[in-house]
């Protein structure tokens, strides 16, 4: 297992500053058929529902922006006084059409300008993720944008590594390495969008629906990965 620092084999890869121009506004010509991804979403730092549904939202209209519906999967916290494994819709997970997400309060091994890491193996596969909502809250570099829309995009941001793979930041967009204000004012006017390469790709990941009544979907194999980012 690799792991990597911000947005890097198990390597860490931290993000470095790179400057980015505007990201183009006008949306992808949408697909005649959105792929779907779930994804068991836990809400450990008990982020307030209001807030929660609103950063869902976010996440939701940059992947439907490239042709993916997010199915959200609101999974309840562990208990850590119950050591029973327990196997529930939250904990099947598989890439990569259902993906995990956990926000955590904060980081352990990772720096206070840590937003979120997301964990991928040797050959560009994962289905764990973190963000950290406390380093997210207590950022004062997003003074336009509500923390409920920066965890939005933050939660886009991981999950796009998840399904891209390492080396998958970009000079523009929502996988931008290091978000900078001009990249914040695209987010905070709600155009901050995965680009159309990376839509592409995304797609090209996502298993077609499956067709007819009879057909069972294939199996998708679960995987593990490492991956961090530091927007």
């Amino acid at each position: 297992m690799y792991l990597f620092r911000r947005f890097p084999l198990l390597l860490i890869v931290w993000a470095t500053v790179i400057s980015t121009s505007p990201q183009a506004r006008t949306p992808d010509e949408a697909p005649r058929q959105s792929l779907r991804l779930q994804v068991s979403l836990f809400n450990d730092a008990q982020v307030d529902p209001a807030t929660l549904a609103r950063a869902q939202s976010r996440a939701s209209a940059i992947f439907a922006h490239s042709g993916i519906e997010v199915d959200w999967l609101v999974c309840a916290a562990a208990d850590p006084g119950d050591f029973a494994p327990r196997r529930t819709a939250c904990s099947t997970l598989s890439w990569p059409a259902h993906l995990s997400v956990r926000i955590r309060p904060g980081a352990l091994s990772a720096s206070a300008d840590t937003f979120g890491q997301a964990f991928v193996d040797a050959g560009g596969e994962g289905v764990y993720s973190n963000v950290y909502y406390q380093n997210l809250s207590r950022s004062s570099r997003h003074p336009e944008l509500s923390d409920a829309e920066m965890l939005g995009c933050v939660l886009a941001h991981e999950l796009g590594h998840l399904l891209l793979g390492a080396n998958s930041h970009s000079a523009s967009g929502v996988m931008q390495a290091r978000w900078d204000a001009s990249t914040l004012r695209i987010a905070a006017e709600s155009s901050l969008f995965f680009t159309p390469a990376q839509s592409a790709a995304l797609r090209s990941h996502l298993p077609r629906p499956c067709e007819g009544t009879s057909a069972a979907c294939p199996a998708q194999r679960p995987v593990l990965i490492s991956i961090a980012y530091r927007p």
